[in-house]
């Protein structure tokens, strides 16, 4: 008894070249990968949550005073407008709001002066000068663990598709 075997390598070949071009040009894949970490960051954002899982500092009750809306880092809805970019082989995920960078490290207490105005309202005062205590870090953009699990989801996931495509 005998068994004959015949290796075909025009499938394997295929499909080896598919994720060579799609590693060599990695649009698409990573354009998956802005719009589930956009996804994951904006929940964390609406529960409050620094990256990591902690929970974001409370906001003083002035600051709730004078805030339109109670929503954490939320006024104009501006500042947790975030993006994602693609470019070549990069992929970049963040904010254009200037102010986002004082949220994530915090600040040191400051002095807010008016300028365009003789006062300023604050807390349902007016003054001229107001002693901020500065804002406590609230961490929006970062990479734990889940993310990098994701990532690794979607990379998976996207290259499986690309090997179905072949068959």
């Amino acid at each position: 008894m005998q068994f004959t075997i015949e290796f075909q390598a025009g499938h394997l070949s295929r499909a080896l070249e598919a994720v060579r071009l799609e590693i060599a040009t990695p649009q698409e894949m990573l354009g998956r990968l802005g719009e589930s970490l956009l996804r994951v960051n904006q929940e964390r954002h609406d529960q409050g949550l620094a990256p990591d899982g902690s929970k974001w500092k409370e906001l003083s009750p002035l600051t709730l005073q004078s805030k339109r809306k109670p929503k954490m880092l939320y006024d104009h809805g501006d500042l947790l407008r975030f993006h994602y970019q693609v470019g070549g082989d990069s992929l970049r995920i963040g904010t254009n709001d200037w102010k986002a960078a004082f949220h994530h490290f915090g600040t040191k207490p400051y002095t807010i002066t008016a300028k365009k105005a003789k006062a300023l309202k604050f807390g349902g005062m007016y003054r001229k000068r107001v002693n901020h205590p500065g804002l406590p870090t609230r961490q929006l953009v970062g990479f734990p663990a889940s993310d990098r699990q994701l990532v690794g989801d979607v990379i998976e996931d996207h290259l499986t598709a690309v090997l179905n495509r072949v068959r």
